[in-house]
């Protein structure tokens, strides 16, 4: 009897054994196939019939994918690295809507494909133009950073009062010197014509992020410069001289 018991016995914790071990494998097989689900692949395959990945995609039909009512006028289509076709307004027309509104000092009338009169007013000109209400605070940025003296003239564009300075001289000289013209706005915030409903929307990104220096647009010889405020000082005025005239 006590041989059966001891049999018995043995043979319990064989099963014991056999189950753990089963349970131990099923856990690194749940683990491994966690791995490859969540892990990316090489070699995806994408569905071609997506809109955003049809190769001869419109703007008509990428509106409707994703609820765009602009014009269609102001739409391009760029691609990303993935292939995915999206919608973003066109350069020269987001150029037009920000000028529009440095040049008024408030939201622009009208619809963004339509702006393109300020644009014109600035043809052939070269040099710093600085938007009339951020003229005093771009002198005082250049008084802190720079060693030359500066004036700004009748018709809005920086003067240099004094030769030699420093690197930041040097650099304004560049630019007043070439064939480009930069057009700063010291006001932490411009107006666009947004992606979606075309519309034009104040973009304040300074109250979105108070360590961004500028944004940045550009046109043919033309680049503006909507410049923070600094009203919170979260940045230097070096940080921000650097961002305009890097």
């Amino acid at each position: 009897m006590k041989k059966y018991i001891k049999y018995l016995i043995i043979l319990v914790a064989i099963v014991f054994v056999c189950i753990a071990i089963y349970f131990f494998n099923k856990k690194d097989e749940t683990k491994e196939s966690q791995i490859i689900e969540y892990t990316p692949q090489e070699g995806v395959e994408i569905d071609k019939n997506q809109v955003a990945y049809q190769e001869s995609v419109t703007v008509e039909e990428l509106k409707e994918d994703v609820g765009a009512t602009g014009d269609d006028s102001i739409y391009d289509i760029t691609q990303e690295y993935d292939g995915r076709k999206i919608l973003t307004i066109k350069p020269e027309v987001q150029f037009n809507v920000v000028l529009a509104g440095i040049v008024e000092s408030k939201k622009p009338e009208g619809r963004p494909e339509e702006l393109r009169q300020y644009d014109e007013e600035f043809k052939d000109k070269t040099g710093i133009w600085i938007a009339v209400d951020s003229r005093e605070a771009f002198l005082n940025l250049l008084r802190n950073t720079a060693q030359n003296t500066y004036s700004i003239n009748s018709e809005g564009y920086l003067v240099c009062d004094s030769k030699g300075g420093n690197e930041i001289d040097t650099k304004i000289q560049d630019i007043l010197n070439s064939d480009n013209l930069y057009i700063i706005s010291m006001a932490g915030t411009c107006y666009v014509a947004d992606e979606i409903s075309g519309k034009i929307v104040e973009y304040p990104f300074e109250q979105m992020d108070p360590y961004q220096t500028c944004e940045f647009y550009e046109k043919d010889n033309k680049k503006i410069f909507v410049v923070t405020t600094n009203a919170n000082n979260k940045l230097s005025s070096e940080e921000i001289v650097s961002a305009i005239f890097n």
